[in-house]
């Protein structure tokens, strides 16, 4: 039921900022932008160009795909290459390589953890993960 919030939640933000954005695609699409949108279609995600359209995209397959989607990893590549992505994070990494989703109803980065029934809120700035019961509503 989580998921399916978060998903709802998340197909909501793309939409509602991306809609000058997507007025822009009409007019002049993108290659990539001119797939046929299932994850086949972009077999070789290493030529798709660096830029808005790439992180649009990326936030598009997010509501279908969740993350990582097919063109994150191409996505992640051009920030490092000092390529600025002008929508949130979907998702963020710890330390040791923990993915912690974003949740927008929260405001934070943090995953449950169905075995033992805790959230893991992963801070951004520091880097540091805490534990969170919510039976007690309390961090451990």
């Amino acid at each position: 039921m989580k998921k399916l919030v978060l998903l709802v939640t998340i197909l909501a933000m793309v939409l509602g900022v991306n809609g000058s954005a997507i007025a822009q695609t009409v007019e002049n699409p993108a290659p990539s932008d001119a797939t046929s949108g299932s994850p086949a279609a972009d077999n070789n995600q290493s030529t798709l160009p660096c830029g808005v359209s790439l992180f649009r995209q990326e936030q598009q397959e997010l509501v279908q795909f969740g993350y990582p989607t097919p063109v994150s990893e191409r996505a992640r590549a051009c920030e490092k290459l000092d390529y600025t992505n002008p929508y949130p994070a979907p998702a963020m990494l710890d330390a040791d390589g923990y993915v912690y989703p974003y949740d927008p109803i929260e405001g934070q980065y943090m995953y449950f953890d169905p075995n033992n029934g805790f959230y893991y809120v992963l801070d951004p700035v520091t880097g540091k993960v805490s534990t969170y019961d919510p039976v007690k509503g309390t961090y451990l």
